[in-house]
């Protein structure tokens, strides 16, 4: 009877520790695999933090952290508020949760955003904004790159 060789041993040694390696690979992706989500903007377990001094408004971080990039939060605006002219160095991807929006882009027509609307704010173009209706206005918002807000003068 013919024993097996030497080099076929090793190539079956080598194939098992590919394999093991690769199945411990795909267990630890697996494991750092991010969370999916849901909130609604009423979840008792939302921080709500005061936005720069000089807009009347309150935000909850829903994804990503403060001064981070890839940042989803919840913006809410008190009834009657009037938002003065600013800007944000990152994009804003927005959708109306609750209430009516009034906003003017610098050199754009004033839009009304009302639930489920969708708007998107271009990085660095000056923009206002009034909460028209009689509760509350929240909003989703996205940000590409860290939250910031300046304001602008005309």
């Amino acid at each position: 009877m013919k024993k097996p060789s030497l080099v076929k041993y090793t190539i079956l040694l080598a194939f098992f520790l590919i394999s093991a390696s690769q199945y411990l690979t795909a267990q630890e992706s697996e494991s750092e695999l991010e969370l999916a989500i849901a909130i609604t903007p009423d979840n008792k377990g939302l921080e709500w933090l005061a936005c720069p001094d000089f807009l009347p408004c309150t935000f909850a971080i829903l994804r990503g952290e403060l001064g981070g990039n890839d940042m989803d939060i919840y913006l809410k605006f008190p009834s009657k508020a009037d938002i003065p002219f600013h800007t944000h160095t990152s994009t804003e991807r927005m959708i109306m949760i609750e209430g009516e929006f009034e906003t003017t882009y610098v050199g754009q027509d004033r839009v009304t955003l009302k639930k489920g609307d969708y708007a998107f704010g271009p990085a660095g173009l000056a923009h206002d904004g009034y909460c028209a209706s009689e509760k509350e206005c929240i909003m989703y918002v996205g940000y590409d790159s860290p939250l910031d807000a300046v304001p602008y003068e005309k």
